[in-house]
């Protein structure tokens, strides 16, 4: 036997393979990542975030995190009270949630501001991974400037989830979808991620671990936080907020807003029609496009 040969043969088996994710996420580059709820977005972000600004080097950041949260993640992780703090926050990788409300991309109307926005990572060594709940509100202009797309199960009615003439995005869900539905358990629809990387040429399913410091508590960031009402000289609810001066926006599904409002004795915002909405908005100095998801959504930020 040769044995240089056999000691080469075994330090190359030993070698750990390269993994998929690797050849995915890179630096200067947005990703896209969207999923029914409970579906383990959080958990797939903040193990991109640990992961891979070891890595490359870059310091996690997240935007919009409430302050009474920020003890749940790691001291190297960096808070950002909005999206305009990111463009100074170089060298770093950047977690946008519930990207609906902070970035919406369903009109062309403020096209040249997101375009630059989205160039941002290429000009400063960023990586940014932004979470849609509802990725119909993604307009298909916008998609080349994501170098891969991170789906966790969508929701089980699509036509909730995509727009009718987004056949990119919707055809990508459907495969997603045929994946999650093959799997044998819940715990593995967490425990994996289907992608779509244009850039490298693949797609299919890839595991996500855990982060090292997860906790269920980060997949209920808003729980507990209270919501309050915009109120006119004459008393009437004109649009809701979040209670605290920790929180810059509302981060959750329409669901969920529901849900909150409701146990706190508030008006259901459902029962504005499209227009009292748009109305709504320019009161605030809020874009009025999109739909009635769209517009609750937008409503939902402090002053």
């Amino acid at each position: 036997m040769d044995i240089n040969k056999f000691l080469g043969e075994t330090e190359k088996e030993n070698t750990p393979k390269p993994s998929k994710w690797d050849e995915v996420i890179v630096p200067k580059a947005s990703y896209l990542l969207t999923g029914d709820v409970g579906t383990g977005k959080s958990a797939v972000a903040y193990f991109i975030l640990e992961r891979y600004g070891e890595k490359y080097g870059l310091t996690p950041a997240v935007v919009g995190l409430p302050k009474s949260k920020r003890t749940l993640l790691p001291d190297n992780f960096k808070f950002l009270d909005g999206i305009e703090a990111i463009a100074s926050t170089e060298n770093s990788i950047v977690f946008i949630d519930e990207a609906d409300i902070q970035l919406p991309l369903d009109s062309n109307k403020d096209k040249e501001a997101v375009i630059n926005f989205l160039s941002l990572p290429r000009q400063r060594k960023q990586i940014f991974i932004l979470a849609y709940h509802f990725p119909r509100l993604v307009k298909g202009t916008y998609l080349p400037f994501f170098n891969a797309f991170l789906f966790k199960r969508p929701p089980y009615l699509l036509e909730f989830a995509a727009k009718k003439d987004s056949g990119e995005m919707k055809g990508m869900m459907i495969k997603a979808g045929e994946r999650f539905d093959e799997m044998p358990s819940e715990d593995e629809v967490l425990k994996n991620t289907y992608v779509v990387a244009p850039r490298i040429r693949w797609q299919g399913l890839l595991q996500n671990d855990l982060p090292s410091f997860w906790s269920e508590d980060l997949s209920e960031i808003w729980s507990g936080v209270g919501v309050g009402s915009f109120q006119d000289a004459d008393g009437k609810v004109t649009g809701y907020k979040v209670e605290g001066q920790e929180a810059q926006q509302l981060e959750l599904s329409p669901e969920g807003l529901r849900e909150k409002m409701k146990a706190q004795g508030l008006k259901d915002p459902y029962w504005h029609n499209v227009s009292e909405l748009q109305d709504m908005c320019r009161e605030r100095g809020l874009p009025t496009t999109g739909n009635k998801d769209a517009l609750v959504l937008r409503l939902f930020r402090l002053n």
